[in-house]
């Protein structure tokens, strides 16, 4: 089986000997075909579903895939099947897209650093949180894509392309007290504050949702899904099993 897996925004695939995907290409290896193509993660859905574009067409010339998309992932993902881009929408091509916890209107989060500057205590926290990522180098902008109002602009692929099979999974938090690592916690509060739903950190439940939504939810993290536990030891002995969530996601392919 041919495999695709898309990754999201500001990290990219490697950094330092680290994986976006943690060991899941050794962990495929011996069983499938696999890319884990490198987009540029502060570039538009737009610019990015091209880089994806070409890496898929390099990779797989010919013959049936299936795209596994992270977070922004799924939206440049969409890009791409509604562009038709490198013809890879065409029958026999992409035969599925499964998302992972990808914003498809949006993110709180993203509402509040790249929106509208907000108003009263959210100010506070908009102008912390951006001063922040300005001195990092990393620029806000680059989150405009994945606010409510872009997130609605973004193509139907669903509708354009139907006989492409579109699979959504959510990750609801982890059980227990913590429902998020501890770096979460700040953005999983608020994603709670301002829609009253479950989040994993990052993206709301409804927000996940798109073609065929699956269940059960995943009991983990944004960074769970993909194998990042971000506490030490020393703070949590949690550790999600992603590999046996992406095993059961390639076996229904």
């Amino acid at each position: 089986m041919n495999l695709v897996f898309a990754s999201g925004f500001l990290i990219p695939q490697h950094l330092l000997g680290i994986d976006y995907f943690r060991g899941l290409r050794a962990h495929l290896e011996d069983r499938h075909a696999t890319v884990f193509p490198v987009v540029p993660p502060l570039a538009t859905s737009e610019e990015r579903a091209r880089v994806l574009a070409d890496a898929i067409q390099q990779q797989y010339p010919e013959g049936a895939i299936h795209i596994i998309a992270h977070s922004m992932g799924g939206l440049d993902s969409r890009t791409l099947i509604a562009r038709n881009l490198h013809g890879l929408s065409a029958p026999g091509r992409i035969a599925s897209l499964t998302t992972l916890s990808t914003p498809h209107r949006g993110s709180p989060v993203a509402d509040l650093l790249a929106g509208p500057r907000p108003d009263g205590p959210r100010r506070l926290v908009y102008d912390g949180v951006s001063q922040a990522l300005g001195l990092l180098g990393i620029p806000t902008g680059a989150l405009a894509n994945l606010t409510t109002e872009s997130a609605s602009r973004v193509p139907e692929a669903a509708q354009t392309h139907p006989h492409i099979r579109y699979r959504s999974y959510f990750a609801s938090g982890r059980p227990g007290l913590l429902p998020t690592c501890f770096a979460l916690a700040p953005t999983h509060h608020y994603v709670h504050s301002v829609t009253g739903q479950a989040n994993d950190g990052v993206v709301a439940l409804d927000s996940a949702r798109y073609g065929e939504f699956q269940q059960p939810l995943w009991q983990c993290d944004h960074a769970d899904m993909i194998g990042h536990n971000l506490d030490t030891d020393d703070l949590s002995g949690f550790q999600f099993d992603h590999f046996a969530a992406i095993d059961a996601i390639i076996s229904q392919l």
